[in-house]
């Protein structure tokens, strides 16, 4: 059982760092480079941010109730993994904050245009999308040092 809990929990976090990693290094770029209509580029946007980030909080619930799986034997050995584990949670509650604020806060908005709420403004979906990049490789960053401090526990 221990196993079939470690490696649903490394499998949602390849899931997520995975997603980030096509999003921002390849998506992003691609789109804003072929598509001169705003329109078009808000509704490929919104329809995928919505996809993606349901991915995303299921993946990160996920990780979370499986993360506590790990177990350390010696005393010495404990106060390592506590450290690491302090560490690692740290990282992981700034995700937790990105994560949500990225989907709530600047995806909400692209979506509102592809609804018709807010007019189509080409300013406001570059300076959204460049805001979510540089989010996503912030949140790129914490995932790959989570990552790290998984194998040091």
């Amino acid at each position: 059982m221990h196993t079939v809990i470690r490696c649903l929990h490394i499998l949602t976090m390849v899931i997520v760092l995975g997603g980030y990693l096509f999003l921002s290094v390849f998506w992003w770029p691609v789109l804003q480079r072929t598509l001169t209509d705003v329109a078009v580029q808000v509704r490929c946007l919104s329809q995928t941010l919505r996809r993606f980030f349901t991915v995303v909080l299921l993946a990160l619930t996920l990780e979370l109730m499986t993360g506590g799986a790990a177990r350390a034997s010696s005393e010495s050995a404990l106060a390592t993994f506590y450290l690491v584990l302090g560490i690692k949670l740290a990282a992981v509650f700034l995700i937790l904050i990105l994560v949500p604020m990225q989907l709530f806060g600047m995806a909400f908005r692209l979506t509102r245009m592809d609804a018709g709420i807010y007019p189509y403004d080409a300013y406001i979906v570059q300076r959204v999308s460049q805001r979510m990049q540089v989010v996503s490789y912030l949140i790129i960053l914490l995932l790959t040092l989570v990552v790290v401090l998984s194998g040091q526990l």
